[in-house]
């Protein structure tokens, strides 16, 4: 069954089971970079707010020979469990309260340049640092809501200030880590590292690998990398979660390096989670990233 047939079956299923009692309604969700997903809302009568199921992994169990009516049930699950665990409206509304769980990430400028009209953002070479609400604790846990125009309105405040607490409570919540290529993968693989010195790439993310890219702006961190190396390094956007550092040591021409960034995002990262197809340079005696 082609997808289009498969999302007119499921909501079929799914009303009959519903029997009406519930709204079922089918949204396309423009994710980052552009990436447009379907959702399905399930809703009671009463329901103010409901979670958003996205369709795509249930058709890749429907592939797979799961049955319309086990996914219809299992879709009803969710909806029911994660209606159970969702946030508080109030303290999402209070800035007061919100102000603690405000954070900045990182994408890329060209490739959200529609929705960033409409989004708080600050121009970083050719990225933006965009701003989110994070949800603490529970089932829901790191789940965020990006911040807009209108939730800036809504909650009374200027741009300023949001930029000031979510300087504050990224850097100091989801501080960054920096590991080197080989000591991860003797991590992963339960071995003794094998380096001798300085090795030949590293891993720059934050503790929870969570738009970890981010951590190229808090203060003082590429400076005090620098300091350790005792040279000047080049940054390749792995992704929005991380950032691979390369020191400048010769061994690499930028054209390589781009090459290397571009073959990556082809084939191992997913289209939402790109950040860039640049390379940026941090020079340690100016302290300055550039491109």
């Amino acid at each position: 069954m082609e997808y289009e047939a498969f999302k007119e079956t499921l909501m079929d299923f799914l009303r009959e089971k519903t029997g009406g009692e519930k709204s079922i309604s089918l949204h396309r969700v423009e994710k980052n970079n552009g990436i447009e997903l379907d959702a399905l809302v399930v809703r009671g009568k009463r329901d103010k707010i409901a979670p958003m199921i996205y369709l795509k992994p249930f058709y890749v169990d429907f592939q797979g020979g799961l049955s319309m009516e086990e996914i219809a049930v299992q879709i009803l699950q969710l909806s029911v469990t994660e209606k159970q665990e969702e946030f508080s409206l109030t303290e999402f509304e209070d800035y007061r309260k919100a102000r603690t769980k405000v954070y900045y990430k990182l994408v890329n400028y060209d490739m959200n340049k529609r929705k960033l009209q409409y989004m708080p953002h600050i121009k970083y070479l050719d990225l933006a640092v965009v701003f989110y609400y994070r949800l603490e604790g529970g089932k829901l846990n790191g789940a965020s809501i990006i911040i807009h125009d209108c939730n800036l309105h809504a909650w009374g405040i200027e741009k300023e200030q949001l930029v000031k607490d979510a300087l504050l409570n990224t850097s100091r919540k989801l501080p960054y880590t920096i590991q080197g290529i080989e000591a991860l993968i003797a991590e992963l693989s339960g071995s003794q590292p094998r380096i001798t010195g300085e090795e030949l790439m590293y891993i720059l993310t934050n503790e929870e690998k969570y738009y970890g890219a981010a951590v190229i702006l808090y203060p003082h961190v590429l400076n005090h990398i620098a300091k350790v190396l005792k040279k000047n390094f080049y940054i390749l956007p792995s992704s929005v979660h991380e950032c691979i550092l390369v020191p400048d040591q010769g061994q690499y021409s930028r054209i390589e390096l781009k090459r290397m960034v571009k073959e990556v995002n082809d084939s191992q990262v997913e289209d939402e989670e790109i950040l860039s197809y640049e390379i940026y340079y941090y020079d340690c005696k100016k302290e300055v990233l550039m491109m």
